[in-house]
């Protein structure tokens, strides 16, 4: 299975718990978010749906013409005088039947319902159109803890597997990288974007090239013990991420003149 045919049953129910689509949520971090947001919006939806709406208040106890218990007969002189089929006089106006009560508060709790679910839908639309550029270190942060064994790796990769990894993302690098010792192509926010683990001398650092994820400009982040810098290039931005506290603008100026003399 993969991420648009996971997404696709996540969209449809994302209380679906197939073998099939549990195992790849076991090996896609971006699909385990994406499935935890769409359960968070059936959860809210839920609860709007669940508002108790207050029964209409009913009048007990005989009526006399049709109005409420205790008021006079609009047509006759004393309640219960007149036969309840009688026609009024010419010269009295009936009264209009007043609405009733507790009428004005269903519409406002049907209203209030109505707000809630479309409230609940926008968010839902939101997220599922393209979800802010504020959680772009965010999810590149899930992406790398989904990876825990690249950090591990010391031997230089193959010259060779470089080039495919680029070539499956329509990337091209040239020179000036520190030796990658982890390479691969990964799927991120629906595109395949090369994932390097490049090894520094101040030790292993990730570098994931994000096509066609643009940003204003160079961003630090924090996150789940990890530290970061996000940097626009033309191709879409660069992701430079460390486990341990380093100076990160070394290998970020690296990737960047690489892209740079590769293209």
């Amino acid at each position: 299975m993969n991420c648009e045919m996971a997404r696709e049953l996540i969209g449809a129910d994302p209380d679906n718990s197939s073998p099939e689509l549990l195992g790849h949520l076991r090996s896609c971090p971006e699909c385990q978010v994406y499935r935890e947001q769409m359960l968070a919006i059936n959860a809210r939806i839920r609860r709007a749906l669940d508002l108790k709406l207050e029964p209409r208040s009913r009048a007990t106890g005989p009526s006399s013409g049709g109005g409420p218990q205790g008021t006079r007969n609009p047509v006759a002189g004393h309640a219960g005088d007149a036969a309840p089929s009688a026609a009024p006089p010419s010269n009295v106006t009936p009264l209009r039947r007043k609405p009733a009560p507790g009428g004005g508060l269903l519409r406002s709790r049907w209203m209030a319902l109505a707000a809630s679910v479309a409230g609940a839908l926008f968010v839902g639309v939101t997220l599922w159109l393209g979800r802010p550029s504020e959680s772009l270190a965010h999810d590149v942060v899930v992406h790398v803890e989904g990876e825990p064994d690249s950090w591990s790796q010391t031997r230089p990769v193959a010259t060779e597997d470089v080039a495919a990894v680029l070539r499956k993302s329509g990337v091209k690098l040239g020179a000036g990288m520190d030796p990658v010792v982890y390479a691969s192509s990964c799927m991120f926010r629906g595109h395949y974007v090369p994932h390097f683990v490049v090894m520094t001398k101040s030790g292993p650092v990730t570098v994931m090239i994000l096509v066609n994820e643009r940003i204003a400009g160079t961003k630090q982040f924090h996150s789940d013990g990890f530290s970061g810098l996000l940097v626009p290039v033309k191709a879409g931005s660069v992701a430079v991420v460390s486990r341990t506290p380093m100076q990160l603008d070394q290998p970020a100026r690296d990737v960047v003149q690489a892209l740079q003399s590769g293209s």
